[in-house]
């Protein structure tokens, strides 16, 4: 954050600007320090950087790098029909989520033990899915107050967490 101003200069941004805000919550989410004993993080800016990070935390040299991906474009929000749910990992993962910068920035974090699966589904109008999904198993340390546990109605540490990942986001896990 003590650079904030020089990169908004760098870069010609106006200070009041909808994108220095943006900017600006994404250094502190780079900033923010990490969980004791429960997380590790990295905001990175290569792909080097990643899965130099990524083999560090699942210490072996042999990875998957895995994405959800879809086939064809669609706008349209629209119910889709599970046609196949592979489990591809079942323990430690990490991910990296695509953040808003004026460069290609991810977060990527140590996700901790996860079972993880490709979740093949079709929507009403055709179009083809194969998606990411990230069960968590423990979610204690998380924020009580995020989205999941006010979705969800559970408190932290009770259950499982599971979501699916956007196309702009990678799980990384241990190959066989």
């Amino acid at each position: 954050m003590e650079k904030f101003s020089e990169i908004l200069n760098h870069f010609s941004i106006d200070r009041k600007s909808k994108d220095a805000q943006t900017i600006k919550k994404t250094i502190e989410l780079c900033d923010e320090p990490e969980v004791k004993h429960k997380e590790k993080k990295m905001c990175v800016t290569s792909l080097e950087s990643m899965v130099d990070f990524g083999l560090s935390l699942l210490r072996t040299n042999n990875i998957l790098a895995i994405t959800s991906e879809v086939q064809g474009e669609t706008q349209n929000s629209q119910r889709y029909t599970i046609e196949k749910v592979q489990q591809i990992a079942d323990g430690d993962s990490m991910v990296c989520h695509k953040l808003n910068y004026v460069y290609a920035l991810h977060y990527c974090h140590f996700a901790g033990s996860t079972r993880t699966f490709m979740v093949s589904m079709i929507g009403d109008d055709g179009t083809k899915v194969k998606a990411v999904s990230v069960c968590h198993k423990d979610a204690s340390f998380w924020n009580p107050k995020s989205l999941p546990f006010i979705v969800l109605k559970v408190k932290p540490g009770t259950t499982p967490i599971c979501h699916f990942l956007n196309d702009d986001q990678i799980v990384f896990v241990p190959s066989e």
